[in-house]
């Protein structure tokens, strides 16, 4: 009996392949074809069997019925609205940032369409005319962070747990991957008016972390999508986004009054620091000692030229750390890493998980839905319902 064909549309099925970075040859090798019947394909010079489609909606992280639509959906964005890179070859997206930014938008649309209440989320706005202080002072208000218990953290795992349920609890959704190099993405952001999201990099330091968040509710004030990554920022509109944000994540985590009473930093004019005293504030305010002495310059108390000199060092810190955290990825990968159904929640966020296990229980979507909304086979489920619900 002659396998079914599947009659896509040629425009939609191209368009899957390119919104995600993957080539000719990838996708031919996925659906087991020569490279020149995958573009007759896209050309309507016949059609993919049913199975062969399968492995591509696969790969391209689509859902099936996708190809079957008239057009490309203009509802789907690609990472290309967004992209906050120099556009240089070397700058191009990864397939696997393309990979990330389907998660997150996936993640967004799902939650929008399981949420048994309406999503409101409660993120003040901003414009980037505004002084960043104020803007922080108004986020850290909403974010209903006192002092007393940012000092309270003893760990940067508690610090950046901490500003993460804080963040979730203003209606953001709050995701993780490894799967990325620093290199190329720290964080971004999606704005929505049900289900904002933000992404960060949890191949980063605890406090880099943490800053990412920050950074990226920024972002989310000012509703524009963000990328936050190791580049410099293409053309002046861009720069200036990305200066406020970075000052609105400073001031968040170390509020101007509070920080200019520091003993150590009361003391007014700019000077050279030790390196021990840039640890005790680093620990204090839970942040790194980069951040902590840029918010020095800020105010005054230390030269520009001093802390570029010291850029350098930390710039050799992160390369150093980023070299250890792949050793630890793949020796981690070796060994079978943490168990599935705690990266789940780790990375998709337990609100999130929650929604979805609701849903669940509802009857508003089957298991085989719910193990692809979690990502996660059905066995790891029992598992997750037990985690998610201590």
């Amino acid at each position: 009996m002659p396998s079914q064909l599947a009659p896509v549309t040629p425009d939609v099925l191209k368009w899957a392949r390119e919104s995600i970075n993957v080539s000719v040859a990838e996708a031919a090798k996925r659906a087991k074809v020569p490279n020149q019947r995958l573009e007759d394909w896209e050309r309507g010079e016949g059609m993919p069997t049913v199975a062969k489609l399968r492995d591509l909606a696969d790969l391209y992280r689509r859902p099936l019925a996708v190809f079957f639509l008239p057009e490309p959906p203009a509802g789907y964005s690609t990472i290309r609205d967004f992209r906050r890179l120099p556009d240089l070859a070397d700058h191009t997206w990864s397939r696997a940032l393309h990979k990330v930014y389907r998660r997150a938008v996936d993640q967004q649309e799902t939650m929008v369409e399981l949420a048994e209440d309406d999503l409101a989320p409660q993120v003040p706005t901003a414009e980037v005319t505004d002084d960043p202080e104020i803007v922080a002072g108004r986020l850290r208000s909403a974010l209903g962070i006192s002092i007393e218990e940012q000092f309270s953290w003893r760990k940067p795992e508690d610090a950046l747990k901490g500003w993460i349920e804080a963040v979730e609890d203003l209606g953001v959704l709050v995701l993780r991957t490894s799967d990325l190099d620093l290199e190329e993405m720290r964080g971004f952001s999606l704005p929505h008016d049900e289900a904002p999201v933000v992404v960060v990099n949890a191949l980063d330091f605890p406090r880099g972390q943490a800053f990412t968040l920050l950074h990226e509710l920024a972002h989310l004030a000012l509703r524009t999508a963000g990328l936050c990554d190791t580049y410099e920022p293409d053309g002046a509109a861009d720069k200036r986004v990305e200066t406020f944000c970075n000052a609105v994540a400073a001031a968040i985590a170390m509020p101007k009054e509070e920080f200019l009473k520091e003993s150590l930093v009361a003391p007014t004019g700019a000077r050279s620091w030790d390196q021990a005293d840039l640890v005790v504030l680093s620990t204090r305010w839970s942040v790194s000692t980069e951040a902590i002495l840029r918010r020095l310059v800020t105010f005054g108390r230390a030269t520009p030229a001093f802390y570029g000199a010291k850029r350098s060092e930390y710039l050799a810190f992160y390369r150093k750390h980023r070299e250890e955290e792949r050793a630890k990825r793949k020796a981690a990968k070796k060994n079978g890493g943490p168990p599935p159904h705690r990266m789940a929640i780790r990375d998709r966020g337990a609100p999130y998980v929650r929604t979805v296990l609701d849903a669940y229980h509802r009857d508003a979507i089957s298991l085989s839905s719910t193990s692809w909304a979690l990502g996660l086979k059905v066995r790891h489920i029992p598992a997750t319902e037990r985690a998610i619900r201590r």
